[in-house]
């Protein structure tokens, strides 16, 4: 039994912008952020979500982006030094969301890099692959340079080709396939501007090639949905925003255990959703999905 901790839209607090930043997009992001995301994106919220997942002890914590908000050069220390708090080189998978690319520089590449490989070692060629017990990780990056206004992703043809190659790879190694990106995989989960531009092509590649699990983030809401593919069922879920207060009119902070085991050729998860409850201390369980990769009859 592999256990998978998911977190995702930390949006740590901003901190340390300087003025030259902001003659970019970031200042709209800037704006929003002291108008109203602090606010609603709490460090303490956050706090519970981490402790409380953490003493959950899972075999790897993924989280699918946004641990930045505009990209500016001290949120990538910042966001960093918590990617190392936050789990052991070995426990962590990460792959990074739209705010931690906010706009196409050397030094948000750099950073961007920086977040990727926040325990050390080499930057990854995109999409990874990496095998804890007889499951796969897979990562996708999803960011690219979105224009003024939106918070769209896009994948490419190159990652798609890879992520062929490796979901059929990882079959024929009998490996639970689990696909990490930040944006929505399929079309239609979001309006254009917030939307992964080429979700249908990496739909197509899902269903022909199969996966078991696929992890995202950005919407900042619970959902699970399912994919037939040629292997069986993908199912699709995200989470909160894990620093979201519980007051705020949406969904608060959450994350999401999900045990991955295999019986009699299927593989089953257990899918713990915990939730900031109303006092902004208490965790609770709000559902628990119980998931296998069998087609329905």
């Amino acid at each position: 039994m592999i256990t998978l901790a998911h977190i995702t839209d930390p949006h740590l607090p901003l901190a340390g912008v300087r003025f030259g930043e902001l003659f970019s997009k970031r200042v709209l992001g800037w704006l929003s952020w002291r108008l109203n995301r602090r606010h609603l994106h709490r460090p303490e919220a956050l706090a519970r979500i981490v402790a409380d997942a953490q003493a959950h002890d899972p075999r790897v914590i993924a989280v699918t982006g946004d641990v930045l908000n505009i990209s500016a050069a001290a949120e990538y220390a910042q966001g960093a030094a918590w990617l190392r708090r936050l789990a052991g080189a070995d426990g962590l998978a990460f792959v990074p969301g739209n705010h931690d690319f906010y706009i196409d520089r050397a030094a948000t590449r750099d950073g961007k890099a920086r977040l990727t490989t926040a325990h050390g070692g080499a930057v990854p060629e995109w999409p990874w692959a990496r095998a804890v017990g007889n499951v796969a990780l897979i990562g996708l990056d999803s960011t690219h340079a979105a224009p003024w206004g939106e918070s769209s992703g896009a994948v490419g043809a190159p990652q798609l080709e890879r992520l062929a190659h490796l979901l059929r790879d990882c079959r024929a190694k009998g490996l639970c396939r689990v696909v990490l990106l930040h944006h929505p995989p399929r079309p239609g989960m979001t309006k254009p501007g917030k939307a992964l531009r080429d979700a249908d092509a990496l739909e197509a590649v899902v269903r022909a090639a199969g996966a078991e699990l696929i992890l995202y983030g950005h919407l900042h809401r619970w959902r699970h949905e399912t994919l037939d593919t040629a292997s069986g069922v993908a199912h699709i879920l995200s989470a909160p925003s894990a620093s979201m207060r519980p007051d705020a009119g949406s969904a608060a902070a959450g994350w999401q255990m999900i045990a991955i085991g295999r019986r009699q050729g299927r593989w089953f998860f257990d899918v713990p959703r915990r939730a900031l409850a109303a006092d902004g201390e208490t965790m609770r369980t709000i559902e628990t999905l119980r998931l296998n990769s069998e087609r329905p009859a």
